[in-house]
């Protein structure tokens, strides 16, 4: 088999190649490649090498097989929460005009998908309870440090940041990432006249609700900026962020409308009050009319290195999650105003009468008396290593080990009953 002949496996053909070859005036393949060396070009495939596609499909499939963690029920959380996925927020999301549109940070960003980030910031706005929401960030975890830098920028002079030490420790390592060349100090203790900023996360890591209104009526005495992290679910039961007082709200949209997918891609979520607008990192969409008065959307703020000065950008962000943002604004549409709290509503019945059964097991203890949302953290007189296998071999993850003895468990909507009593059936024989 030739060189030539092995190009047949791209669609060009061979008459279309040879078109093209005259048509540059060469004779061959080798000729137009003459200028890359000899070393890097790879020795075409003899004819019986390798797989066909549906050969290679079903050899993956064959491998997919030994992986069992899909079969089990998933009560994991910590940042990730396992959710129903409405079947036409793929249906949307995969259509043409959004999948295959132009890179969406760009000005020359279509009318639709302008559009859709400007809904999707009212949306978060009117879900915070805050004023102005930006066209999303790359994770719940981004999403925070980046609040700490707006922070900082309006509290010039100030050096420090208070961070709950129950804020979700994965969160925790990309802020002290994003600090780690700046002079500044995270700390968890007395909140003063030197603190820019005081983060907390409600519920926080082990789903515990905290007292955050009376935290940030201290702290803003103080004259710092207050910045509330939180999975966007807790909004459709409990207060919103603007009326706990803060003045940046952050997390991960993930909840609405994003699989559980290995990680990513998910959608962090950033809303503040109107004084910070200029803090803001990435860019805002906002609404105009043009000059026959018809409606149309611009970005409207766009604060980075590539638009402004360097010394004038609030920070080096190149991209929104554009489809992963209107994933979540899609989710959101679908269940509106009342199905939002219904589902939040789901999620922490279903979470309390698991914990209910769960502590009257002898063994198990609750880790607080703390209120708590759709996740809660249980403690086991048994290590949790050694009782891992017995759920395990029941198909069930049962949450999120943190510590020898304790265990975070997430409770969502895609829990039944008799899930939920398994659960408890297996907790009682280990």
């Amino acid at each position: 088999m030739n060189r030539l002949i092995a190009m047949d496996f791209v669609a060009n053909q061979k008459n279309q190649w040879e078109e093209m070859l005259a048509a540059l005036g060469v004779r061959s393949i080798d000729e137009l490649l003459q200028a890359i060396p000899k070393k890097l070009h790879l020795q075409p495939p003899l004819k019986d090498d390798g797989l066909s596609e549906y050969e290679g499909m079903r050899a993956i499939e064959q491998v997919l097989s030994k992986n069992t963690f899909p079969q089990y029920e998933n009560y994991l959380g910590a940042g990730a929460y396992e959710h129903h996925v409405p079947a036409l927020v793929g249906a949307i999301c995969q259509k043409s005009e959004f999948l295959t549109s132009y890179t969406p940070y760009q000005a020359e960003a279509s009318q639709g998908m302008l559009q859709a980030t400007f809904e999707y910031q009212t949306a978060l706005a009117a879900l915070t309870g805050l004023d102005v929401a930006n066209a999303s960030l790359y994770d719940g975890g981004s999403a925070a440090a980046e609040a700490c830098f707006m922070a900082l920028r309006a509290n010039k002079g100030r050096s420090k940041i208070y961070l709950s030490p129950k804020v979700n420790p994965f969160y925790r390592g990309v802020i002290e990432q994003y600090l780690f060349s700046h002079s500044f100090t995270l700390h968890a203790g007395e909140i003063d006249s030197d603190t820019a900023a005081v983060v907390v996360q409600n519920p926080n890591f082990f789903g515990e609700i905290e007292d955050v209104a009376a935290l940030f009526k201290k702290s803003k005495e103080q004259g710092a900026i207050c910045i509330l992290i939180a999975n966007p679910l807790v909004y459709g039961l409990f207060a919103s962020a603007g009326e706990l007082g803060a003045d940046i709200a952050v997390g991960d949209g993930q909840p609405f409308g994003l699989p559980l997918q290995f990680g990513g891609p998910y959608v962090g979520y950033l809303t503040c009050r109107e004084s910070l607008v200029r803090q803001i990192p990435g860019r805002i969409v906002g609404e105009t009319v043009d000059a026959e008065g018809k409606r149309g959307y611009v970005l409207t703020l766009q604060a980075r290195e590539q638009h402004i000065r360097r010394e004038k950008a609030t920070s080096n962000i190149c991209t929104n999650q554009a489809l992963a943002a209107l994933a979540c604004l899609v989710a959101l549409s679908w269940y509106g105003k009342h199905g939002v709290r219904d589902l939040a509503l789901t999620n922490y019945q279903r979470a309390h009468y698991l914990h209910e059964k769960l502590i009257k097991i002898p063994g198990i203890s609750p880790f607080s008396q703390k209120p708590f949302f759709n996740e809660f953290c249980i403690r086991f007189e048994q290590k949790v290593s050694d009782l891992l296998p017995s759920f395990h071999k029941q198909g069930i993850q049962p949450g999120f080990p943190v510590g020898e003895h304790k265990l975070v468990v997430a409770v969502t909507e895609t829990k039944a009953k008799e899930q939920l009593d398994r659960y408890v059936e297996v907790a009682k024989h280990l």
